[in-house]
């Protein structure tokens, strides 16, 4: 995995190139191994590279009479698309994948980014058109960010970068930022940035000197949806294992050692299984554990250790572990979470590069194509309800929607959680479909957003902005493909892939790779039945089925919980305000980078402290991570850390001045 940066502006070659330069050692963390530029009349291109297939000659950008290439990715498939292209003539200099996929541009066009099966984020030039290409996976895995200015263009791997073209480049956008507070995500290509664009996943997009054209899909999820009403199920759990063990093979692919993460839940172990079973080869894998016992997973962790036989490294993480590393953590992010999860992420990458390992396989999106949120129980739950169901039907089910939290076992609660739900009945069939609890929850960001701001929660309005991401076939999807579909355009490449993905394994030079988001799978277990994925409330059903014979009982029929890590108790230690809350959340510093209203933070900050954390509620254990890491990336906007170019790490630098 890699960095990406381009500059598109009326310059010199020697002067663009330079400028491409001074912006590599922000990206450092994104590829250690080499560095590299390329400088021509209007374009400039830079690399810093992580290197994982053909050290010796796969440094970038990579040059050829037609074309300049710098990539950040992995296209696995590129064996069988060099073949095909090798069958069409062309010849190739290198064993790497980058200059698979540049070939595959200069011979099929953007017609290539249909036969790329990757993760991948890409800036091609031509060099006789005088365009440039940009692409991004389907499933927005790697990122790639870009700033129109005038007529010149800016792009990155990461928003930071932009920190460093001179006067400030990164302002807040209002209602991005709203929304993203409401989905954990923006929509469209719009960021939490005023004029920062993000490329979305399964787009590519050409640029020309003075000329930025629309950015066009070439992938769009279920486009060719056809339910498959004929499988049996046991021909449907075959074919699950067929393609997950396929995916898992051609993710495996790398000129250096692979190791998988374990978090002790039914994704990462299956996935750890076939990797396993594939390569004879010992494992290393890593997992978290908690000093917190009622956070902690690793009895299940080292179930499937001892079940494997996994070269097996666990970072045991406290409370104060968060604190103390979630500012780094959080500059990394480049957005404001929800949630402390990803800083344990962030030290488990840490691990993995002490361990000599640079790619991990993970779990990650399991839940999203097998219906494995418990959204889509609830979806269930309010469908059931609107039918008719009874009274104890429906708190019977109520009762076990969140096995993990107490008030929901609690029967004493169930009025408060009817009342709850029933305030779902008449909304939960719309655009929103399960992300309406989620955006329920979050509405009361709106009260803590700057007065000045006027934010304001408009339902029917916000509605209507959702109901625009579903493609126009979804007028034949059932409820929890809607939902699935939201989820993968929001959750997914907003939060799981990027503040707990991306970002926390590059943080320490890391790859991650997920072979539940291979498209062949994903696309095949989008025309799955209702039924296979979800058999009554029990998620991600066919998953179990097809694995309960391989993988510890313990850990196919445990209740499914949510991967958590200390809030609250890392932010306010003993029940008093820490030092993150003391140094990011005082009058004066609030009041000063004016993103939020002063009062109500001290209002907020004051309520904690008299009731205690033990009473907080979920929404004051995701408040407190906003807050905080909205103010973290502010500071961090206003005093960016300067750093200089390491001239041993250049491994080509290019200069064409026609």
């Amino acid at each position: 995995m890699c960095g990406i940066v381009g500059i598109l502006k009326t310059a010199s070659a020697g002067s663009i190139r330079n400028e491409v330069e001074t912006l590599l050692p922000y990206l450092d963390h994104r590829g250690p191994d080499a560095w590299g530029s390329y400088g021509a009349p209007g374009i400039g291109l830079g690399h810093t590279r992580l290197s994982i297939i053909d050290p010796g000659l796969g440094h970038q950008p990579m040059v050829s009479d037609d074309s300049v290439l710098v990539y950040n990715g992995e296209v696995y498939n590129y064996l069988e698309l060099r073949d095909l292209l090798r069958s069409y003539g062309m010849t190739f200099r290198t064993d790497s994948d980058t200059e698979v996929v540049q070939r595959a541009l200069d011979f099929w066009g953007t017609e290539a980014f249909r036969k790329f099966n990757g993760q991948f984020a890409l800036l091609y030039w031509h060099k006789k058109k005088k365009e440039l290409i940009i692409g991004r996976d389907r499933y927005g895995i790697r990122p790639l960010y870009y700033l129109p200015e005038g007529g010149d263009v800016y792009f990155a791997s990461e928003l930071q970068v932009f920190d460093h073209l001179g006067e400030r480049k990164r302002f807040w956008s209002e209602e991005d930022l709203f929304d993203h507070g409401l989905l954990w995500n923006t929509t469209g290509d719009r960021t939490v940035f005023k004029n920062i664009r993000s490329l979305e996943g399964g787009h590519f997009q050409v640029f020309r000197p003075g000329h930025c054209g629309d950015s066009v899909p070439y992938y769009v999820l279920g486009e060719t949806y056809s339910e498959d009403n004929t499988s049996s199920f046991e021909i449907q759990k075959e074919m699950l294992r067929e393609k997950l063990n396929e995916s898992v093979r051609l993710r495996l692919r790398s000129d250096v050692p692979v190791g998988c993460y374990l978090s002790g839940g039914i994704d990462s172990s299956v996935t750890s299984l076939l990797a396993r079973e594939i390569n004879n080869n010992i494992f290393k894998s890593f997992s978290v554990s908690f000093a917190d016992p009622s956070l902690d997973e690793s009895e299940y962790q080292k179930l499937l250790v001892d079940s494997l036989g996994f070269d097996h490294h666990s970072l045991k993480v406290s409370a104060q572990d968060i604190e103390e590393n979630f500012v780094e953590a959080a500059r990394h992010f480049e957005r404001p979470v929800f949630r402390t999860a990803p800083v344990p992420l962030y030290l488990l990458s840490g691990l993995v590069r002490q361990n000599d390992v640079k790619v991990v396989l993970t779990g990650e999106a399991a839940d999203e194509i097998l219906f494995g949120y418990d959204t889509n129980k609830e979806l269930k739950l309010l469908s059931l309800w609107k039918e008719g169901a009874t009274d104890d039907k429906v708190e019977n089910v109520l009762l076990q929607l969140y096995p993990h939290l107490d008030h929901y076992a609690d029967s004493q609660q169930i009025g408060f959680l009817k009342m709850y739900y029933e305030g779902f009945l008449k909304r939960f069939e719309g655009p929103l479909a399960g992300l309406s609890m989620r955006v329920s929850n979050n509405q009361v960001l709106a009260n803590m957003f700057n007065r000045d701001w006027n934010i304001k929660f408009d339902f029917d309005s916000f509605e209507e902005k959702i109901g625009a991401l579903l493609p126009r076939q979804s007028g034949n999807w059932n409820l929890l493909r809607k939902n699935q579909y939201l989820e993968m355009k929001t959750l997914l490449p907003g939060y799981l892939l990027s503040a707990q993905g991306d970002r926390m394994a590059m943080g320490h030079s890391v790859e991650g790779r997920f072979p539940f988001l291979d498209h062949n799978l994903v696309e095949w277990a989008f025309a799955l039945p209702e039924a296979s994925k979800i058999g009554g409330f029990n998620t991600k059903h066919i998953l179990k089925e097809s694995f309960k014979e391989r993988i510890p009982s313990a850990i196919v029929n445990r209740p499914k919980r949510p991967y958590m890590a200390p809030d609250l108790t890392a932010f306010f230690p003993s029940g008093r305000k820490g030092r993150l809350v003391e140094e990011f959340l005082n009058n004066g510093i609030v009041k000063d980078y004016g993103l939020f209203d002063s009062r109500m933070i001290e209002r907020f900050i004051g309520k904690i402290e008299r009731r205690g954390i033990e009473s907080a509620g979920y929404r004051d254990n995701m408040l407190i991570s906003f807050l905080l890491s909205a103010q973290i990336i502010e500071q961090g906007i206003r005093n960016p850390q300067r750093k200089k170019i390491d001239k041993d790490k250049m491994a080509n630098r290019i200069l064409e001045e026609v």
